[in-house]
């Protein structure tokens, strides 16, 4: 082998062994990635554009969330949504719980020192590592069977009120979608193992508040433009505010997250809806989003 031929061999193992390694990295915790990486993505204006989003949100908390209550928010990232200064002003202690360590540590480092020892921060992921699996699964065309989630409730549990924060819907599909998985490969995936991985976050939430409350947070329609629904924000807003069933029937007409709706995974555990709220959430400019906050527990007022 001369010499130019042994320089094109090497060079051709060099780049196979590359793409070996990213391939192995890609697969590395698809499902924590992918959602990190969301977070730092996170542009300059959001904070400020979602301020009528966590102002919505606390109307509904401040009717029940009581003062010094031991609070957890999963799923908290940057906590762009959340009105984390009022929360943490009438908490006792709030713990903020994501897989994201640096998005929660930046969130916390955001609020007024007189919080911030309210606060704590815990990096978790709550699939127990599933997510990861299922996606390694898509990507690499093996289903497994059965996939093992945890049923423990969250670190430092037990709490008076834990919210799911707009997390159901991204717990599978982000990763799916960064892994490059084909569409109807990624819908049929998202299909089989959402709920599974849905019915597994509920249960674990309401484990953590076993005499409190949960308040599930979701998104289940959104629009843009080219992403064309059947009815308008405006509709299921409007409806909202005297039949909140109705709004709910109207938001599931629409092309959304449906496998990862947590009222239905309430439902397959027979917990009882108390409330149910919804709002606007500008998710960024000329994307819309519906948030529907449904709340439920033992000490829930109906309203």
């Amino acid at each position: 082998m001369n010499t130019g031929t042994r320089m094109a061999t090497d060079t051709r193992r060099l780049f196979a062994r590359a793409e070996r390694m990213l391939a192995a990295d890609r697969l590395r915790a698809p499902a924590t990635r992918a959602n990190t990486s969301r977070n730092a993505r996170a542009e300059r204006g959001r904070h400020a554009r979602w301020a009528p989003a966590r102002d919505a949100l606390w109307q509904l908390l401040d009717r029940h969330l009581h003062p010094g209550a031991r609070v957890a928010v999963l799923g908290a990232g940057n906590a762009d949504d959340l009105p984390l200064d009022r929360i943490a002003a009438r908490a006792g202690a709030v713990s903020l719980i994501d897989l994201d360590a640096r998005a929660l540590g930046a969130a916390r480092g955001r609020q007024p020192r007189r919080l911030r020892s309210r606060m704590i921060v815990l990096t978790h992921d709550v699939t127990d590592g599933a997510a990861d699996t299922i996606a390694i699964a898509a990507a690499t065309r093996h289903l497994p069977e059965p996939v093992a989630v945890s049923q423990a409730p969250l670190p430092g549990a037990p709490y008076d009120l834990v919210i799911g924060d707009l997390l159901y819907s991204q717990l599978l599909y982000p990763a799916l979608v960064d892994l490059d998985i084909p569409a109807a490969h990624t819908s049929a995936f998202v299909e089989r193992y959402a709920p599974m991985l849905t019915r597994s976050v509920v249960s674990r939430l309401h484990l953590s508040a076993p005499d409190g409350l949960v308040l599930h947070i979701h998104d289940p329609i959104a629009w843009w433009h080219g992403h064309a629904q059947p009815v308008t924000l405006e509709q299921i807003l409007t409806a909202s505010e005297h039949d909140p069933g109705a709004a709910v029937a109207l938001a599931a007409q629409g092309t959304g997250p449906h496998d990862s709706d947590p009222r239905a995974a309430l439902g397959s555990f027979a917990i009882p809806i108390r409330a149910t709220a919804m709002w606007h959430w500008p998710f960024s400019p000329g994307v819309d989003y519906l948030a529907c906050a449904t709340l439920a527990g033992a000490f829930a007022a109906q309203g």
